[in-house]
């Protein structure tokens, strides 16, 4: 009996592993069929694992080349996208802390569960899953659409960076901690605890 085909995720965890542990590196071509040699599948899933890792920031397409790893984002566009983000959450924090309710608490504790495990089992993509989703709850609680818009481009923009260092942090169970502290923190209403905290998370 024949193993099971990958599904297309499973193929682009496997590609985000090797780039982050510098297996592939930035400008290396990743051909279709290379691709569907190595994972013994169709182009249709190999095309939406490229598609995923494009939409994760780790591969760009060129129209002479195909899809190539991308480097990371410069130094220069990381110095001024960060600090940005920075400041959009605390101004969301700032908004909406003293309005914080439980069922957005449960949200947030659902989003640490998650964060747990898969820190536990040193799954990187579901991490940076669930620490985008923590945040953009704040930014979506603020509710200001603008703020959200301006958000998720700056965040798609750096998401290949925080994998990337996420990949070199030795402890995976320290970013759950810093979560689970921010959470606490937020139902303290502690704001400036909570501004240096999150101040602090965002690097």
């Amino acid at each position: 009996m024949s193993a099971p085909r990958l599904s297309p995720t499973e193929v682009a965890n496997q590609l985000r592993d090797d780039i982050l542990a510098g297996r592939l590196q930035a400008g290396h071509r990743l051909t279709e069929l290379e691709l569907c040699q190595r994972f013994t599948i169709g182009r249709g899933r190999v095309r939406e694992a490229i598609h995923q890792l494009v939409r994760q920031g780790l591969v760009i397409t060129r129209s002479n080349r195909g899809a190539v790893v991308a480097a990371d984002a410069p130094k220069a566009i990381r110095d001024l996208i960060i600090p940005i983000r920075r400041t959009l959450e605390v101004y969301a924090l700032g908004l909406v802390l003293e309005e914080l309710d439980d069922a957005t608490f449960e949200r947030w504790e659902a989003i640490l569960t998650d964060l747990k495990a898969a820190c536990e089992r040193q799954d990187h993509h579901s991490i940076a899953e669930a620490d985008v989703a923590f945040h953009r709850l704040l930014i979506e609680r603020a509710g200001q659409p603008d703020l959200m818009v301006i958000w998720e481009t700056l965040v798609g923009r750096i998401h290949s960076h925080f994998l990337r260092e996420q990949w070199k942090q030795s402890r995976l169970l320290d970013i759950y901690d810093e979560h689970r502290l921010l959470v606490d923190t937020f139902k303290a209403k502690d704001r400036d605890r909570a501004i240096q905290l999150l101040t602090e998370k965002i690097d």
